[in-house]
């Protein structure tokens, strides 16, 4: 009976190598095409792993690698979300998914609030890892170029266990970018008084110097306006605007230089300025 049964097998598999192989012979498999993915739910596929829920997760997340390395299936991208949801639905605590997911979503896609949507979803499942919404904040900044949303989860990020300091530099600096200069300046001058290396300093020195310039170019620009709405013409130097009571002492940059006054236009230049905005 076992010898009738291995002779079945081995005529079996004969067969259907005969048959893949005729079949492989007529199929370009890298051609472009359209391809169809049907995947059960997360809890269906959590239900039958049998208790190998981390494996099954395993499994899938290799095979959607593989998946999404095939670049000739032109409409791979129309499951990615459903795909990356399933994995991490059976295996919410597994970090991976979260990561190489939003990497293909933003990354190859191009599909920057997909790939947030998925590592929010790692940062409600995982609300210890500052990582998730370390890459969100970034993804939010550099390439949707919203800074409130980027600051919040810069701040979200500096607040979890074993943060880097860089996160509170990062949202520091997404708080200048809105143009809050106040606030920007107290949170520099925090960073500033508790900052140990010289890329700290380094980094608080220049943000403070960048908004205490345009704090005082916003000032010089608006009090030389009405300077000229009551004289007809712009102060000649700062001196003049200081004597005519319209500012209370004459500004200076960071380190105590002072500012190029421009009595044309009646603005202000510094030393140096950082270029952080585009505008």
């Amino acid at each position: 009976m076992r010898v009738k049964l291995t002779i079945f097998l081995i005529i079996l598999f004969l067969m259907v190598s005969y048959f893949q192989h005729q079949y492989d012979s007529r199929i370009n498999y890298y051609t472009e095409r359209e391809t169809f993915v049907a995947i059960p739910s997360g809890k269906t596929l959590k239900i039958l792993s049998f208790g190998y829920s981390n494996l099954m997760a395993d499994l899938l997340l290799i095979w959607s690698i593989q998946f999404y390395s095939s670049y000739h299936l032109s409409n791979r991208y129309d499951y990615i979300e459903h795909i990356f949801n399933v994995i991490t639905d059976i295996a919410p605590q597994y970090q991976e998914p979260y990561i190489v997911g939003s990497w293909i979503m933003a990354l190859e896609k191009k599909d920057y609030k997909m790939a947030i949507r998925l590592l929010n979803k790692g940062s409600r499942n995982m609300p210890d890892e500052y990582l998730f919404d370390y890459e969100a904040a970034y993804y939010s900044y550099k390439n949707l170029n919203d800074f409130e949303a980027a600051e919040k989860l810069f701040k979200r990020a500096s607040e979890k266990p074993n943060a880097p300091k860089l996160l509170a530099r990062s949202r520091a600096h997404m708080v200048y970018m809105q143009d809050d200069l106040d606030y920007a300046w107290s949170l520099w001058m925090d960073i500033a008084k508790n900052a140990k290396t010289i890329v700290e300093k380094d980094a608080a020195y220049n943000h403070l110097y960048q908004i205490k310039y345009e704090k005082d170019k916003k000032n010089i620009v608006k009090q030389s306006k009405r300077f000229k709405e009551k004289y007809g013409r712009y102060p000649r130097d700062l001196g003049e605007l200081l004597r005519a009571g319209f500012i209370k002492e004459i500004p200076a940059d960071y380190q105590g230089n002072q500012y190029t006054y421009n009595p044309v236009n009646g603005t202000i230049k510094a030393v140096k300025e950082f270029r952080w905005k585009k505008s």
